[in-house]
């Protein structure tokens, strides 16, 4: 039975802005929703205490926009809550902050009208609100390990605890990768992969019309990432490759977590750049710069749950991919370079370098990334919703 696609109103709670450095998945799974006829109320991050050290720029643009609804198009809406109290997930805070936010959001739908078919979560510790907003469908969309992360002044556990009685109350959960699709299933058997995706139009070489001026000046051969550099990033891996092929460019443009991470050892090396964030129009024009594209990730409990978009952004654009030995670039493994040492992973970038790819591998490539577009992750999203309000009827 082909069930007839309906047009919902979402109310999504991101775990990041919409206009941060980097625009990922939640802002373009919201887009897209949009696209296809859906409403879409896109909650930025509760600001506290501790953001003006983690995040300080996007927490002063917080500030100036907090209680405020921002019109970004017909169907998509952008609000900025008022803050909550430091430490989200320390268990007794989160119990206060809760109950907050949910007041928040019930004054927003009130002074907007709207009742929502979809309620949307990315943050592991918000099951006191699944079921309290009027939803038809309650959905959690897990794309990180935040269990694994560790957060200071949260017992051990605490994630995990909250994340479980989260995936038991909601009617479905997707996941980014494998591992935690079958993490979750434990608690719920509705859970579903949902790989990242990738905008296959605006990711296409053949559509960049110019190199950014400030990677148009450095040396040839290129090789880099965009995206932000924290303790994600294996920099002691970088050092290496950068030392080891001192006529390479090593480039990294975003922003860089200086309490998350040290690079000093990189930026101390002559042929490493930094350069700024870009904005997210331009990172094609960057990607198109490089020769090669990095995915040097360290390799821990944390990075086996990541689910990097910049894969298929790259695969989309033609450009050779070495990266880490992370589960989730495995899925393409066929199509990239995955190094499991510093010396396999700087002599990937040498021979990718010395052997361009062919018309055919950009084929490939490209291919791989069309069928893991984020329009075709929508009408996934569309079915599974469909059939679940279908159920429930």
């Amino acid at each position: 039975m082909v069930l007839a696609v309906q047009e919902y109103t979402f109310l999504m709670l991101s775990t990041t802005d919409w206009d941060a450095p980097q625009f990922g998945s939640r802002q373009q799974i919201a887009r897209q929703l949009v696209c296809k006829g859906h409403r879409v109320l896109y909650v930025e991050v509760s600001r506290a205490l501790h953001s003006f050290i983690s995040n300080p720029e996007g927490t002063r643009r917080a500030i100036s926009r907090m209680g405020r609804i921002r019109n970004k198009s017909d169907g998509l809406l952008i609000y900025t809550p008022p803050p909550v109290l430091p430490v989200y997930y320390n268990p007794v805070v989160n119990a206060l902050n809760q109950p907050l936010l949910l007041i928040y959001l019930r004054r927003t739908l009130k002074r907007l009208a709207w009742h929502i078919d979809v309620f949307w979560t990315y943050w592991p510790n918000t099951g006191y609100l699944v079921h309290r907003l009027g939803e038809r469908v309650a959905v959690y969309h897990s794309i990180d390990d935040f269990a694994a992360a560790g957060y200071p002044l949260t017992p051990d556990g605490a994630i995990a605890r909250m994340d479980a009685d989260q995936c038991r109350k909601v009617d479905i959960v997707f996941t980014r990768t494998a591992g935690l699709a079958e993490a979750k299933r434990r608690f719920n058997a509705n859970t579903h992969l949902l790989p990242g995706g990738v905008d296959v139009e605006r990711f296409a070489l053949e559509s960049i019309p110019v190199v950014p001026s400030n990677i148009a000046a450095l040396p040839v051969p290129r090789v880099g990432l965009v995206g932000t550099i924290d303790d994600r990033v294996d920099v002691p891996l970088l050092v290496h490759c950068a030392k080891g092929l001192p006529q390479v460019s090593f480039i990294f443009v975003g922003p860089i977590s200086r309490h998350r991470v040290r690079v000093e050892a990189l930026e101390c090396l002559p042929n490493v750049h930094f350069l700024p964030p870009c904005p997210h129009s331009m990172v094609p024009a960057y990607v198109a710069a490089f020769d090669v594209c990095l995915i040097p990730y360290c390799i821990n409990e944390y990075t086996q749950a990541l689910s990097p978009i910049k894969l298929y952004e790259c695969l989309a654009m033609g450009k050779p991919v070495v990266a880490t030995d992370l589960p989730y670039v495995r899925r393409e493994a066929n199509h990239i370079r995955i190094a499991r040492s510093a010396d396999e992973f700087m002599v990937a970038i040498e021979e990718e370098i010395a052997q361009p790819p062919t018309a055919e591998e950009y084929t490939r490539w490209r291919a791989a990334a069309e069928a893991q577009s984020w329009s075709r992750q929508v009408e996934e999203i569309e079915r599974r919703l469909a059939a679940q309000i279908g159920r429930a009827l």
